[in-house]
């Protein structure tokens, strides 16, 4: 019976974690092109809100491969691209559940919820299974 290290489950859970972010990211391209997100009524302007939306997704994408590219390094991943990844994640977590201090949601439904939920604890677990050791630079 094939033992799973540490990295294999560190890995499949992080991707896992990335995987389960997918829809939550999808409905965040479509809003550049949906012309509901229009605000009108905006100071800079109506199509502002799908700016921040193109925005968005775009963070999410270059936090996303960081984080990709520290799971596809394997064991050769130092402490440093850890650090990267880490930050990357943290920081895409962070993003994920902003609206409930700023503007008291945090989901707009249940099933964004779970998406939001299932997606931050596969990056938060797996990432912190990939911390490498004390002896790695």
């Amino acid at each position: 019976m094939a033992r799973i290290t540490r990295e294999k489950l560190g890995q499949v859970v992080t991707v896992a974690g990335m995987a389960a972010a997918l829809p939550s990211v999808w409905q965040t391209v479509t809003h550049i092109t949906d012309d509901t997100y229009r605000a009108p009524e905006a100071r800079d302007g109506a199509g502002h809100v799908q700016y921040h939306m193109a925005r968005e997704a775009l963070i999410t994408a270059g936090s996303l491969a960081a984080v990709g590219i520290g799971v596809a390094a394997g064991p050769r991943r130092g402490r440093p691209m850890w650090g990267a990844m880490a930050a990357a994640g943290a920081g895409f977590a962070a993003a994920m559940w902003s609206g409930g201090p700023t503007a008291g949601v945090w989901a707009p439904h249940k099933k964004a919820f779970a998406v939001h939920v299932a997606s931050t604890t596969g990056l938060v677990a797996g990432i912190c299974l990939l911390r490498p050791g004390r002896g790695r630079r």
